[in-house]
């Protein structure tokens, strides 16, 4: 049977060739999947994973990596702050039936018109060595003498009594803040989390235009302990798809095919004479579509 004995109009895509073209986009503009401080930038040797980035990146003298600002210590205002690092180091769809991914003992198969996508990614902080968390303690704690010793001064000024103990000036520098120290390391604390999400694709009709809806069912974060605290952010990261990332992704059949043809009016629907539409099956996304000319 051709493929087009039931629609006007056949298209699929093979889960090889998505991954490839998502591997290969990783390789060539990798500074979207890599983020991290200007001091790892210029160390990225001190990177989680190493970056596997196509010779042209190097050739054109394209980043690797996204600056993003440092990390900062809370109850300092600022002025101390770590370094860090964070890589999708890779990502990975598998239509029915299962033969590409590794599937978490949570999910164990593919349901038929069900795939996985897979995305593993890791983090490191530079956390300072325990010799300069000393240095930095005692210049902070001198920060501060100076300013309740600024304190004491000021209330002498003003006609306040100082208390028992303190000396007091007749002039008040006027002192600048310090300047935001961004802590240097040797290594990084690196972790990697693996999240894999099983979902379907839903045919909705919006006016008189079709629309692909993803739909995620389940979510999973492989061997992260504790439970409660796996739970915790799987949910977090449910809500964030489902709500915000989904929504956003839906993919009008219109624009799939016709948003380039301009020359005729022409309306697009799923075909009815095929059970599944799309159809994911047989490693691929399936696609058939009927047409109009007005």
């Amino acid at each position: 049977m051709a493929f087009t004995d039931h629609c006007d109009l056949y298209g699929a895509v093979n889960e090889a060739g998505i991954n490839q073209v998502v591997k290969h986009l990783m390789q060539l503009r990798p500074s979207l999947f890599n983020y991290g401080t200007e001091f790892i930038a210029n160390n990225p040797e001190l990177l989680c994973h190493p970056i596997e980035a196509n010779p042209l990146v190097y050739s054109r003298n394209n980043p690797i990596l996204t600056v993003e600002k440092p990390l900062p210590v809370l109850g300092t205002n600022g002025l101390i702050n770590l370094n860090y690092c964070l890589q999708l180091v890779d990502a990975k769809i598998d239509f029915h039936r299962n033969n590409v991914i590794e599937l978490a003992p949570e999910i164990q198969d593919i349901p038929a018109q069900h795939f996985v996508l897979s995305a593993k990614a890791c983090a490191g902080l530079g956390c300072p060595e325990e010799e300069i968390t000393r240095f930095l303690e005692r210049a902070i704690e001198t920060i501060y003498d100076i300013i309740l010793l600024d304190d004491v001064v000021g209330d002498a000024l003003n006609g306040k009594q100082p208390a028992a103990g303190a000396t007091t000036t007749t002039h008040v520098p006027q002192r600048q803040p310090p300047a935001p120290f961004t802590i240097p390391t040797r290594r990084l604390h690196c972790f990697c989390l693996e999240v894999q999400a099983l979902c379907h694709i839903e045919t909705r009709k919006v006016g008189n235009r079709y629309l692909f809806a993803p739909k995620m069912d389940k979510l999973e974060i492989i061997d992260m302990q504790p439970e409660a605290m796996e739970n915790s952010i799987e949910c977090y990261l449910a809500q964030v798809i489902r709500l915000g990332l989904l929504p956003r992704i839906r993919i009008a059949l219109e624009k799939i095919v016709f948003d380039q043809l301009q020359i005729v009016n022409i309306a697009v629907k799923p075909a009815s004479g095929v059970t599944n539409n799309p159809a994911i099956e047989d490693d691929e996304l399936k696609v058939f579509i009927d047409m109009e000319v007005a």
